[in-house]
């Protein structure tokens, strides 16, 4: 059933982004965590970022598609973190052309590990005072 589901949501996405490089499923469905009543996390990396209304449109489609709630992220212009979450914690549902979705990943990976040399010292402020904010 699940392979099948698949099947339609790549062909769908494909449609509506012929520039497709990777499609991702990632979060609790991801995780197999899903409850009844869980959203499917879903994000595209396609050569150029999607026009938002194209973004919101296929979202809709999708949700249609799996009867019920899609959260489509664009990887082209999502934030560095949940870039990472996606391909840490993500599976690929499809790969259209491997050597760009590898310089992707290896670009997120890179910048990732800069984020955190940069936020290193936040970090260890707030796990020495044991709080995020000071009061």
């Amino acid at each position: 059933m699940r392979m099948m589901q698949d099947k339609k949501l790549i062909d769908a996405v494909r449609k509506a982004a012929p520039n497709l490089i990777a499609f991702y499923r990632f979060g609790s469905q991801a995780k197999g965590e899903a409850r009844p009543e869980s959203d499917v996390d879903l994000a595209i990396l396609a050569a150029a970022p999607c026009a938002p209304e194209r973004l919101s449109a296929l979202r809709e489609e999708l949700a249609v598609l799996l009867h019920r709630d899609v959260d489509l992220v664009d990887l082209r212009t999502a934030s560095t973190v949940l870039r990472m979450q996606v391909l840490a914690h993500g599976e690929c549902l499809a790969s259209a052309q491997a050597l760009a979705r590898e310089r992707f990943e290896d670009m997120v990976y890179s910048s990732y590990a800069r984020l955190n040399e940069e936020r290193r010292g936040i970090l260890d402020d707030i796990r020495a005072r044991g709080v995020v904010y000071a009061g």
